[in-house]
């Protein structure tokens, strides 16, 4: 059943994709149960069915398309805008894991954060709790994009503010206007690697104290499938783990979630833990600090194989890189050699390097047959400076590095090597500037040789002037007809000689 409340959109349908995930799933089945939920914007329906589970639903939507096609059992759905939601002292959660963008019609006034904020917090009950999520216009997600935010490109981008909108652009500012709204924040996390469906949260002290290698090996890896085949302007894996790894991970994040209380109340809070992790598998762990200082991995949803200590030590792939853009070749060949050794069928971005150990990054992550024929084509296609200029080919290149690393036979590259590798612009650009390079070289020798063939051309004319005027003197015709005469004499001699 839906209730239009006025605003409502009766012929737009949302384009881009609805909030959800396992990792936002699984933080809203941390609600208490019992409860009366209000689910702003436009969720999965997968999402919306773990939030039904015992609990009252009210689900607020714009786009009456998209409400007549909700297919959730036990849901209540307003179809609206927040200018026109009337409810307050209502609910006891509110989850807005979309934004507040989703939730204004180009018919009503112009979105504003603050006041989408403060309708929100009408309709929580004291003592509720607000999920809201923000997106990071300066984030990773924003600076790999080849478009701008503030072009219109879909149909819901009437007003494309971008950078200019009037949500705040830091999470303490963002926990800092919650707080000033009278909603102080008891959570706070870091969103990777979209803002729509992270497979990564930790929060910010996390990433300012917690073990920064490994975080940015875990950004890296959960940024990689994300943006696979898509058009970005440089490589997203490398600047998401640069910036964890210089302790600019919540600053940079694609967007950030927090958890407020209009006022406390016992056991109502969602907790945080301080990592959360996604797996390809469907697997969610944890980590959390363990007594000694070392990190550990929980198991939320999945095997307990997956529990433990978390490795230390860097991102095999960025040594590698580091060496290969270095031309420490001894470099290269140890850690090829120590990889192969080691963990041969582990893809290079999977791997932590430790002084002479190797361990895994994320123990349910696949093995991979073709794993030095994967690096090798990263190394080939991405951009990066390496020893074989001169070796443009991936077999080749894999050939290469099967060598340095001691095999007798180099893997044999599967038709997806590499397939995790965004289409990276500024590749194309140096490519583009290789190619410049090379015909600004060849159009410099044409006009040498140009320049040498018309001095050759003015030198041959000379020559022809020369010939031509002793051609006619006397001398000319004298020293003629003497050599005729030797001729005619050196022929009368051979002709006696063969009698």
């Amino acid at each position: 059943m839906i209730t239009l409340i006025g605003g409502e959109m009766p012929a737009y349908a949302e384009e881009r994709p609805p909030a959800g995930g396992p990792l936002l799933r699984h933080l809203v089945e941390r609600l208490p149960t019992g409860i009366r939920v209000l689910v702003a914007g436009p969720h999965r329906d997968t999402l919306l069915r773990a939030v039904a589970d015992r609990r009252e639903v009210t689900l607020l939507l714009r786009s009456r398309p998209d409400a007549e096609r909700v297919d959730v059992r036990d849901v209540r759905v307003l179809c609206g805008t927040l200018s026109t939601f009337t409810d307050t002292d209502r609910y006891d959660a509110v989850i807005a894991l979309d934004g507040t963008d989703r939730l204004h019609s180009p018919e009503g006034p112009p979105p504003d954060w603050t006041d989408s904020v403060r309708v929100l917090k009408r309709a929580l009950r004291p003592g509720g709790t607000l999920l809201l999520a923000v997106e990071n216009e300066l984030g990773v997600h924003r600076l790999v994009d080849p478009g701008t935010p503030t072009a219109a490109r879909s149909g819901d981008a009437w007003a494309p503010l971008g950078e200019f909108g009037s949500a705040p652009g830091r999470p303490d500012r963002l926990a800092a206007a919650l707080g000033a709204e009278g909603l102080p924040v008891c959570g706070l996390a870091a969103a990777w690697p979209l803002p729509a469906c992270p497979t990564l949260l930790a929060t910010p002290e996390t990433l300012r104290y917690g073990p920064l290698d490994a975080l940015a090996a875990l950004a890296a890896a959960a940024t990689a499938p994300a943006y696979r085949e898509r058009s970005v302007l440089s490589d997203p894996r490398r600047l998401a783990a640069a910036a964890v790894r210089r302790g600019l991970g919540a600053e940079l994040a694609p967007a950030w979630l927090a958890v407020a209380q209009l006022a406390a109340r016992p056991g109502q809070a969602v907790p945080l833990a301080p990592a959360l992790i996604a797996g390809p598998a469907g697997t969610i762990t944890e980590l959390v600090g363990g007594p000694d200082g070392a990190w550990l991995r929980r198991v939320v949803h999945g095997p307990e194989e997956l529990a433990g200590p978390l490795p230390t030590g860097r991102l095999l792939e960025e040594r590698l890189l580091t060496a290969a853009l270095g031309h420490d070749l001894p470099g290269l060949r140890r850690l090829l050699t120590g990889w192969m050794t080691g963990l041969p069928h582990v893809p290079a971005g999977n791997v932590l390097v430790d002084g002479d150990r190797y361990a895994r990054l994320d123990p349910s992550a696949p093995d991979r047959a073709d794993a030095l024929a994967r690096f090798a084509h990263t190394l080939a296609t991405g951009g990066y400076h390496h020893p074989w200029p001169g070796v443009t080919d991936v077999a080749r290149l894999t050939d290469v590095l099967a060598g340095a690393a001691g095999l007798t036979t180099a893997p044999t590259p599967a038709p997806t090597a590499g397939d995790e590798l965004p289409d990276i612009r500024r590749r194309h650009e140096e490519q583009l500037d290789a190619v410049r390079r090379r015909l600004a070289d060849a159009e410099d020798r044409v006009r040498f040789y140009e320049v040498e063939l018309g001095r050759r051309e003015a030198e041959l004319g000379r020559a022809k002037v020369q010939i031509a005027a002793f051609s006619g003197s006397l001398g000319y015709r004298a020293a003629k007809a003497g050599l005729g005469m030797a001729r005619a004499a050196r022929d009368r001699i051979r002709n006696r000689g063969g009698r």
